[in-house]
């Protein structure tokens, strides 16, 4: 049953890729069209050329401070969600995966708990996405309807089995 487990751990990754290659397509065409709408004419764009001198040095000889700049996300982007979704779930992957091989009980409550945490970050991360685009935030992903569906379903029913794989190798 953990063999069955994990090919549908391995089916969910396959469809969260592929999930995650048509939203990543479909934000990349809206940033295109933003940026089209956007367009400056060329004759605008010439600035000033490129810079010859160096930065002048403080009297101690060294470079001068910088200010430090705000690190800002853009309106629809959540790095956290969007790193720790996939990283989270090739983790739990790995955890099943020592699980199957090596029949050690802990790993399968280890590799639950981490699917748990997957799915609690994907959710958000849906969630957060639905949220960007009903107020039509630029850049912001766009995951079509039926891939989520099949990812979903998918990770349930890895959710399921996983639980009563771990309970019946608890028992055995």
């Amino acid at each position: 049953m953990a063999i069955v487990v994990l090919v549908l751990w391995l089916a969910t990754a396959v469809a969260g890729v592929t999930l995650l290659r048509a939203g990543g397509a479909a934000r990349r065409t809206a940033a295109a069209a933003t940026v089209a709408r956007q367009a400056v004419p060329a004759d605008s764009m010439a600035g000033p050329g490129p810079r010859l001198a160096a930065v002048p040095l403080t009297p101690e000889g060294g470079p001068p401070l910088s200010p430090h700049a705000r690190v800002a996300t853009p309106a629809g982007e959540h790095p956290l969600l969007e790193f720790s979704h996939p990283t989270l779930a090739v983790t739990g992957i790995a955890c099943w995966m020592m699980f199957t091989f090596v029949h050690y009980r802990p790993l399968a409550w280890i590799a639950f708990a981490i699917l748990v945490l997957t799915l609690l970050a994907g959710l958000g991360w849906l969630i957060r996405s639905r949220q960007a685009a009903s107020r039509r935030v630029p850049g912001a992903w766009s995951f079509p309807p039926r891939l989520i569906l099949v990812h979903g379903l998918i990770a349930s029913s890895s959710l399921v089995l996983t639980v009563l794989t771990a309970i019946l190798a608890s028992r055995a």
